[in-house]
């Protein structure tokens, strides 16, 4: 059985789900930027101020909602749970030094006269 490289692709982490949200987070962005936020902004101009302190909080929550999408997102992509809670390892097992001299010794014998 070989030793296993721990640099190998297999044993790194995949950068694919992190792409994929990123990249999902950002299609939302876009979309509620587009179809939401850049109409209320014109709308916002000619309202009255009653109606501003309503759109005024309808995008403060709309923010608070994409935050906590990406903080949570970000959370479960890059696993951090993994620094505040570590799993518990097995017990480690100490190492048995042998004196090199003595066991070259041991092999090296006289070799017997015929």
């Amino acid at each position: 059985m070989q030793p296993t490289d721990p640099t190998t692709p297999r044993d790194r982490p995949s950068i694919w789900p992190t792409l994929a949200f990123l990249v999902g987070f950002s299609i939302l962005l876009i979309a509620i930027t587009r179809y939401y936020l850049i109409p209320a902004l014109e709308v916002y101009q000619n309202a009255a101020p009653r109606d501003q302190k309503v759109m005024s909080a309808h995008s403060a929550l709309l923010l608070a909602i994409l935050l906590l999408i990406l903080a949570s997102g970000l959370i479960l992509t890059f696993r951090i749970g993994r620094f505040f809670f570590p799993r518990s390892s097995d017990k480690r097992s100490r190492t048995k030094y042998v004196d090199a001299w003595a066991e070259a010794g041991k092999r090296n014998s006289p070799a017997e006269k015929d």
